[in-house]
């Protein structure tokens, strides 16, 4: 057998692989010789061993072979036509290589790499920062920044399970074979980790926290300098001042962006979290209020400082187009002041410090009733708009009362004017020399005077007009008087107490009455007119008032050209005088009318509710002279809830007179004819303290003197109370009674009126047989006292009022906080400035 011949591999130079030479490589630029497949069988092997035997035309001409040493292996090379190269094979050689081989660019080695968890440190304060800057907002950086918090790396030990086996049976027949159940690490591993992190979540909560409250008074102390520079800009801006205003209103803005870059930046996301929780929310929230809140109110600052700024604009511009501008502008920052108001009532005063609760709890009550009267301003413009004519011509009586000569609406009407007005301007005025005497030889109807007017005059003038509480009908009776005389109407009456004048002098400065050579101001206007009028009537019994025409006719005149910037303390002392009756305004325009009496300021006498008693004490001085300067009064009301329901009211009406009897007008006695108001149907029951005038010192009415027709509807004469000598009448919906005082000078006296209201103020409650009447605790009844009380233009006086039950009721409910509870009934007193009307709930029990 012969022997099989050994054959070497050929391994390429350029490739390193077996198989070919360098000239067959397929790197190589020759072409690949054509070769021929020879198999001959190997020694002992059925199978043939290829070999490559080359061919003269594919020997090179010269070829130097480098011998290397190979590795002996066989593999089955095909010798013939090259196949293309397969995409699953990999050149693995490092020659011709520009960069590292990489396992991972090779897809079909690339095998599923695990994602890795990245633990970092958040510091919130820092997002926050950079947030900030990539908004580019340029507001104030300050040094307080909330700390940053870093979360703690939580990691779970490793944990290693002994391999459950089953337990050995126990020796107690009674228990059953007990196994404890193999738990896989994956399912206690989430319980493990739920555990720490509740554990670990608080405590960056609480640094949280604590931080708030360790800034808490840092935003104490900016939020009440903010509100502080707010009080200031509001009073600047009703003063007119607008560059303070402006200054304030500046400060103000600065020290909220403080507190708003501490809240709502520092802190933005734990007070996301915070505001939800209970007791820590409160104080987030409630800070959050109060930025808001101040933020609110200086966009309404602005708006009034801008109104103001535009009706000082220079030129000769109405006074009603000022008033116009203004009223826009307030109008607009209402509703600021509004939101303001919503998010204070929202602040739990609690989170302040504790002497800055009663601080806060008294500013939120002041600056609600700011906001009322910058309503009322609003309301006001509109109404002196009205008044002042806007765009059409006004006629109107004005009468000028003097309050220390006391009458039904404000004062003895000495002096009256005929006032002309046209697009804000005062086109003209008419003040007669003689005051109200003037038309006394002008008056063509003699008409009889109520019966207390006759004291004085025996015939009905309008210097005596004002005998009705009711002041619009007072100047109905006023108008008829003139138009009598001067033949000529009016769009309406305006009476004025002696004490605006002083008020308009506070606003506008001194006036100089010229022709008398006087300079007065708002000290000495009042007992210089007086000294003046009253001397010269005793001098001159033509014109005994010229000095009042005089001065009158400057201050009109100065009212008329006023500067801008006086304007809004001109509306905030005429909105002052209207709450308090010294201006009364009746219209007959009945838009304005009713714009004007649902503020209160057209002097109307109020109609009270059905159950609801009322009262009013009504003084008439009669041949008092001025003695009503230095009179003191005090008015006690006593209602007296009796079983039945009903109730007994005493009015006590206590007068002292101050005057020196020497001294000239003020030292006369005090000649009152006093009225008190009830609700109407109420029964005299008693009365006393009463000083009659003699009776010869009424004056008479001629018989042909002609009854008013007005006088006979209006006071429905009840009759006379026949132990006191009390007139009963109904008026206006109430029932009047009247009698005589006298108080001479350096005395006291007192007078009362006792009276049965006509209604009961208690609802029985409605028993059943339920078992609910037995076990329940519930009122056998429950009252609801109410009282209404208007006060008289010009009288100053102090009013006490108590309400009392019988054994068993106690008081469940006032109206507000100046009502004082008592153990069967309540308690109330104040300084009579304006109407009032307070209310108490009781509930009687048995069990």
């Amino acid at each position: 057998m012969a022997r099989a011949r050994k054959r070497t591999v050929q391994t390429c130079s350029l490739c390193e692989k077996t198989g070919h030479n360098k000239r067959r490589c397929s790197l190589s630029v020759q072409k690949p010789a054509v070769s021929k497949t020879i198999a001959k069988k190997s020694k002992g092997s059925k199978r043939m061993a290829p070999r490559v035997i080359q061919t003269e035309a594919a020997k090179p001409a010269k070829q130097t072979r480098q011998k290397k040493k190979h590795t002996k292996h066989y593999v089955p090379v095909v010798i013939g036509k090259k196949r293309g190269a397969s995409e699953h094979v990999v050149d693995l050689s490092k020659k011709k290589q520009t960069h590292e081989p990489s396992w991972e660019s090779i897809q079909s080695f690339r095998e599923k790499l695990a994602e890795t968890v990245d633990r970092r440190t958040i510091d919130f304060a820092a997002s926050v920062r950079a947030a900030k800057r990539s908004t580019k907002r340029k507001k104030k950086t300050f040094a307080f920044r909330f700390p940053s918090i870093t979360l703690p790396r939580v990691s779970l030990p490793s944990i290693k399970l002994p391999r459950p086996r089953v337990m050995p049976q126990l020796t107690f027949p009674s228990l059953p074979q007990i196994r404890i159940p193999r738990l896989p690490i994956k399912r206690f591993a989430p319980a493990v980790f739920g555990l720490l992190l509740l554990i670990s979540l608080p405590l960056p909560a609480l640094s949280s926290y604590h931080a708030i409250r360790n800034q808490s008074a840092t935003i104490v102390s900016a939020s009440e300098h903010a509100f502080s520079s707010l009080q200031v800009s509001t009073s600047a801006a009703f003063q007119a001042d607008t560059a303070a205003a402006q200054s304030a209103l500046q400060d103000a803005l600065s020290a909220f962006a403080e507190v708003e870059t501490l809240l709502e930046h520092d802190y933005k996301i734990i007070a996301d979290v915070f505001s939800a929780l209970p007791v820590i929310g409160d104080h987030v929230s409630g800070r959050r209020a109060i930025i808001n809140a101040g933020q609110h109110i200086a966009l309404g600052n602005t708006y009034i400082i801008k109104g103001v700024s535009d009706a000082q604009a220079e030129g000769d511009m109405p006074m009603t187009e000022r008033l116009a501008i203004l009223t826009s502008h307030m109008e607009q920052a209402l509703p600021q002041y509004e939101e303001a108001r919503h998010e204070l009532v929202s602040v739990n005063a609690s989170i302040l410090p504790a002497d800055k609760q009663p601080l806060f709890e008294e500013f939120l009550l002041l600056y609600s009733t700011f906001i009322d009267d910058i309503q009322d301003l609003a309301d006001l413009s509109h109404v002196l708009y009205d008044v002042f004519g806007g765009d059409a011509f006004r006629r109107y009586l004005v009468l000028f009362q003097n309050h220390h000569e006391i009458r039904p609406t404000g004062g003895f009407v000495g002096s009256f004017a005929m006032l002309d007005t046209q697009k804000g301007r005062i086109e003209n005025i008419d003040i007669p020399g003689g005051g109200s005497y003037d038309i006394q030889g002008q008056l063509d109807k003699y008409i009889v005077p109520p019966l207390p007017l006759q004291l004085v005059n025996s015939k009905w003038e309008l210097q005596d007009s004002n005998w009705f509480f009711d002041f619009p009908t007072t100047a109905r009776k006023a108008e008829s008087f003139v138009e009598s005389a001067r033949g000529t109407t009016f769009d309406g009456t305006i009476a004025v107490n002696a004490t605006v004048i002083e008020r308009l002098l506070r606003v506008i400065g001194p006036i100089a009455s010229g022709e008398y050579d006087l300079l007065l101001d708002a000290e000495t206007i009042l007992p210089t007119l007086q000294h003046h009028v009253e001397g010269g009537y005793e001098q001159s019994e033509e014109q005994p008032k010229e000095i009042l025409t005089n001065v009158l006719d400057s201050l009109l005149l100065a009212m008329q050209t006023i500067e801008p910037d006086q304007l809004i303390l001109l509306l905030r002392e005429l909105h002052e005088a209207l709450g308090q009756k010294e201006i009364q305004v009746a219209l007959k325009d009945s838009a304005s009318a009713a714009r004007i009496a649902s503020f209160g300021w057209d002097g109307q006498i109020a109609t009270s509710d059905s159950r609801q008693d009322y009262l009013s004490v009504v003084a008439t001085n009669l041949q008092g002279q001025k003695s009503d300067a230095r009179i003191e009064q005090h008015i006690e009301h006593l209602a007296e809830v009796q079983e039945d329901g009903s109730v007994i009211v005493r009015t006590n009406i206590a007068r002292t007179h101050t005057g020196d009897p020497y001294e000239d007008l003020y030292g006369a006695a005090n000649i009152t004819y006093m009225r008190v108001y009830a609700p109407e149907g109420a029964v005299l029951v008693d009365a006393g303290g009463f000083t009659y005038p003699p009776e010869d010192a009424f004056k008479v009415p001629e018989e042909w003197y002609t009854e008013d027709h007005d006088l006979e509807r209006i006071e429905e004469e009840v009759g006379i109370h026949k132990d006191t000598g009390t007139r009963v009448t109904n008026e206006f919906g109430k029932t009047a009674f009247g009698n005589w005082m006298i108080v001479p000078p350096g005395e006291s006296r007192n007078i009362w009126f006792t009276y049965r209201l006509p209604f009961s103020v208690v609802d029985v409650k409605r028993h059943t047989d339920g078992l609910s009447d037995i076990f329940a605790s519930q009122p056998e009844a429950v009252s609801r006292y109410s009282l209404l009380v208007q006060k008289q233009s010009g009288v100053e006086s102090t009013f006490r009022s108590t309400v009392r039950y019988p054994y068993g009721w106690l008081p469940r409910w006032k109206s507000h906080d100046a009502i004082d509870l008592t153990q069967h009934g309540a308690s109330y007193e104040i300084e009579l400035q304006n109407d009032t009307v307070y209310g108490v709930v009781l509930e009687q029990r048995t069990r």
